[in-house]
Order: structure tokens, then sequence, then C-alpha cells
């Protein structure tokens, strides 16, 4: 049932609801829709591993906040599968390349822009790194050990998150509806941005919690529970999903 989203007041109730609804379709298909987030679990399990290993336990944040610019790009396909459940169908591992072949350019395009500024991130972020520690491996068990560290890696965390949070919510406006819509009506790059941007600076209060939402479960799962991305990632997508499905109702009513 869907919401009345034009009582921004209600905010956690509808963003509740949005996550239900993510739940209920990610068990349609959940061993699916677990395999496909496998594939970023063992690259981030590749990744933070070697990082770990080397004592760069701090330059993990910064690919944990970078995962945050280029997810948007990454869980296309489950807008796809979304489709077919909700159509009747039930997808299977075929639909999963399908979601790819019927990608158009102008989400391959977002993609790009979304990798883009990606590096920008990853390479501001590494800079403000060296300026602190001169690229020397900064590992937990130094940080509280040492209380100089400890207060450079507090400033470091702080300066960071404030340029992630910056370059994270102009990705979420850029991308939250408009690769849905994109991937739902085939259009091009300007109809679907210009309707994305549109949608959450028409509801501002209400957008700004539901990037909260998304961003800060995908960041505590990525950083802190790493093995629940494969659960968290495709229920956040479907949660995305029934969100960009009201807001698409919304906005053509208007």
């Amino acid at each position: 049932m869907s919401v009345n989203i034009t009582r921004e007041k209600m905010m956690f109730a509808i963003t509740w609801e949005w996550l239900g609804r993510g739940w209920r379709d990610f068990r349609q298909a959940a061993f699916l829709n677990m395999i496909y987030a496998a594939l970023f679990l063992v690259i981030g399990l590749a990744m933070g591993g070697m990082l770990l290993h080397h004592g760069f336990s701090v330059v993990y944040f910064i690919i944990a906040g970078g995962f945050l610019i280029v997810v948007p790009g990454l869980v296309a396909v489950y807008y796809h599968l979304a489709d077919k459940i909700h159509s009747g169908n039930r997808p299977g591992v075929a639909d999963i390349a399908e979601g790819f072949r019927q990608c158009p350019v102008s989400i391959m395009v977002i993609g790009l822009v979304s990798l883009v500024i990606y590096l920008i991130w990853i390479t501001d972020a590494l800079i403000i790194y060296s300026v602190y520690f001169d690229f020397v491996p900064t590992s937990l068990s130094a940080y509280k050990a040492d209380p100089v560290l400890r207060t450079d890696v507090l400033a470091f965390l702080l300066f960071v998150s404030l340029l992630g949070f910056v370059l994270s919510f102009i990705t979420f406006c850029i991308t939250v509806f408009s690769i849905p819509y994109a991937l739902q009506k085939q259009c091009g790059l300007v109809d679907a941005v210009s309707f994305s941007v549109r949608t959450v600076s028409g509801h501002t209060r209400l957008m700004f919690f539901w990037a909260i939402v998304l961003g800060g479960l995908t960041f505590f799962t990525v950083l802190f529970a790493l093995p629940l991305l494969l659960v968290v990632l495709p229920v956040l997508a479907y949660a995305n999903y029934a969100t960009y499905s009201d807001m698409l109702r919304l906005m053509e009513s208007e």
C-alpha cells in the first residue's frame, strides 16, 4: 500500500514503509539478490583485507566512504529485477545479464559521472591523509596507543567526512531517481537527471532524511559489518525503487 508522501512530518513512518517494501521484494528472490551482491562483497573483502594487512586501517574509511558515491550505478540491475517482481514474474540469473543489456546510454553516463566524483573523492581524501600522516600506515592499534595520533586521526576523519558528505549528497541528488527513471522510461540523460533533481529539490526534508538513511546504513555495513552487504545492498536498492515509484506517482499528479 502506498504512503501519503506529501506529509513530510511522517518521515520516519514513510522511510520505514519503504524499507519494509524493499525487504519484501528482496525475499522474492533472496538467493539471486545475494549472488549479485556477493560480487561487491568479494571486492570489499579483498580491498579491506589488503589495507588492514598493511596497516592502513584509516584508509579503509576512505574506501568505505567512496562506495557511497559509486553504489547508485552498481545497483541498477536491482531496479530491473524489481520491475520483473512487480510485473508478477520471478526473476532468474538471466535477468541480471538482461538488466545490463537494457541499461540505456544515459545510465552509463551517470555511472561515469559517479566514477569521476569518486576519483575526486579518493584523490582529495588521500591528499588530506598525506598531510596528516605522510602516507605512513596508520592502524587502529597505533591510534589507541598514541594520544597525538588519536587527535590527528579524529581531525582527518572530520575533514574527509565533511568532504565525503558534500560529494555523496551531490551524487544522491543526481542519481537517486535518475537511474530507475532512465531504466523504466528508456529516456535520455537530461530528462533522467532533471527528474531526479526536481524530485529531491521539491521534497527537500524528506529526501535529505532518505539520503541519511541510505547512506548511513550502507556506510555502517561496509565499514563495520561487510558480510551483511549481501542483504543490505539489495534491500536498500529495492527500498529506493519503492521510493522512486511513490515519488514518480506524486510528481506525475502535480
